[in-house]
């Protein structure tokens, strides 16, 4: 697996393009959305936009974009043979596919579709947000990852050396719950809004923030 080091700590920088939501959506989903600038005590400016809401029968549409101005040294921490390198800043866009909300707190996760590092497209992000109000005494709050992609897992019967089963997919939920959103299986092995529970995220420590960021369940 490839990972960034950002020389300013994991410097975090987004800029996002807010798309149109997909026809699916309705209102009363659950949404989010904001753009923030900021920096890490460092002369690099970050900076994000994003727009996404949840979609009725699971997942979420929208994109984010995200740029940092911070020199990002990309390393080869498999030793695939990968030359090391150093942008001097770079951006990336994503796609949302699912979103998790909780409270004044949500979390976006989708695919890298462009990116001036070209490793980068076709990798996991997530975005995850907190939504303070309009004060100074608590701002918002955000944090990001990049995540190679997992694959995924398929299910047969190992008494069959031919499943006709295999590749099959069915829904999942809890019957005893009707406002249970069913899951697809099998599950895709990625990272994505529910890999992590939202108490695992550090916010960063961001300075000389402005701008808003809005999280309605």
């Amino acid at each position: 697996m490839k990972r960034m080091a950002l020389a300013s700590m994991l410097a975090l920088s987004l800029l996002a393009l807010a798309a149109p939501l997909s026809a699916g959506a309705r209102v009363g989903d659950p949404v989010a959305r904001g753009s923030y600038r900021f920096s890490l005590g460092d002369r690099y400016t970050k900076y994000v936009e994003f727009d996404a809401q949840a979609l009725p029968r699971g997942g979420a549409a929208g994109q984010m974009f995200l740029s940092d101005e911070a020199p990002v040294t990309y390393q080869d921490a498999d030793g695939e043979g990968t030359p090391e390198r150093t942008y001097e800043g770079f951006y990336l866009s994503a796609e949302f596919d699912q979103m998790v909300v909780v409270g004044n707190q949500a979390v976006m996760s989708g695919d890298v579709r462009d990116s001036s590092i070209a490793d980068l497209i076709g990798q996991r992000v997530l975005l995850t947000v907190e939504d303070n109000g309009d004060n100074s005494r608590e701002p918002d709050k955000l944090t990001w990852g990049v995540y190679q992609p997992r694959g995924r897992w398929e299910t047969s019967d190992a008494e069959l050396e031919h499943d006709p089963g295999v590749g099959t997919t069915w829904e999942a939920s809890d019957a005893e719950r009707r406002d249970d959103t069913p899951v697809m299986m099998p599950r895709e092995e990625r990272t994505d809004a529910q890999t992590f529970s939202l108490s695992a995220f550090v916010f960063v420590d961001a300075e000389d923030g402005a701008g808003d960021i809005i999280v309605q369940p």
